[in-house]
């Protein structure tokens, strides 16, 4: 019988104890993971579910993003990625129904690409937006550098007073939003500013503006025949008001980055990154 070294061995165990195997996780678990750590409760009716993908597949590496297009995908894949978490729909409604365009190329070939490439999509927008802080409004503030302000009330944010085109200016800048829209005067001065972020509707619009305390409304989406003429008349009834659109990617992409930052606490070890999705619209 072979005499064993025992200083290859001692090498080779200090070796395991250095470089650990790192232990197998599946999507699920990674799904279950975030479900014990967020914290609010869990729905039963919500969209943050698998929207293509088998569950049990092992995660490689995971990819955050506001939209899983086919372009995300393809960079997800190319990172060593195949569990994406995106905040936003993949098949072109709400609720990810596939039988909306059944049978059409664009959905099809998608569905193809997601299922050749062994790649999982799990959507995490309601509970990242109710767990406590709100991941996108957590993510905004920190590019914006906001988060050192006080909030005078919910989501109205008291910054050093200065121009609405100054506001602009640093959104365009921090923010590398090209497609801004503006109703006000660009001289009006702005220092407290309500943040309601993405396509939360009119009626979040109103809730704030009826809020004396907010000068400047920024938001995602807005109806032009809702929010815009309301603050076009308060500014003709004399108010200082002013409203920017930036548009829903723009005003809400920041948030998968901290959701990256915030998975890499539980997983220190595995390959997660943030994919931007990217603002689709061009100005001429």
């Amino acid at each position: 019988m072979k005499k064993i070294n025992r200083g290859r061995l001692c090498f080779f165990i200090l070796s395991l104890m250095a470089f650990p195997i790192l232990a197998q996780v599946t999507v699920n678990e990674v799904i279950a993971k975030i479900k014990s750590e967020v914290t609010c409760d869990w729905a039963a009716q919500t969209v943050d579910n698998i929207k293509a993908g088998d569950g049990n597949t092992v995660v490689t590496g995971i990819a955050t993003t506001f939209m899983a297009t086919l372009d995300v995908l393809k960079k997800a894949k190319a990172l060593g990625c195949n569990f994406i978490i995106t905040h936003e729909p993949t098949f072109y409604s709400h609720t990810d129904d596939l039988t909306l365009h059944e049978g059409d190329p664009v959905q099809e070939a998608k569905l193809k690409y997601i299922r050749d490439n062994g790649l999982v999509v799990w959507r995490f927008h309601d509970h990242l937006h109710r767990t406590n802080p709100d991941q996108v409004y957590e993510g905004v503030l920190d590019r914006l550098g906001w988060k050192a302000y006080t909030m005078s009330s919910w989501h109205i944010i008291d910054i050093p007073e200065k121009s609405l085109k100054k506001v602009v200016k640093e959104l365009e800048q921090k923010m590398k939003a090209k497609t801004i829209r503006v109703v006000g005067n660009p001289n009006t001065k702005i220092s407290k500013v309500g943040l309601v972020l993405g396509a939360a509707g009119s009626g979040a619009h109103f809730n704030m503006l009826k809020n004396k305390d907010c000068q400047l409304l920024i938001v995602g989406e807005s109806n032009e025949w809702e929010t815009v003429p309301y603050v076009q008349d308060a500014i003709s009834e004399g108010q200082q008001r002013a409203l920017i659109v930036m548009g829903h990617a723009d005003s809400e992409e920041s948030g998968m980055g901290y959701c990256r930052d915030w998975l890499k606490k539980f997983y220190p070890s595995m390959k997660i990154e943030f994919v931007e999705a990217g603002n689709p619209y061009w100005r001429n």
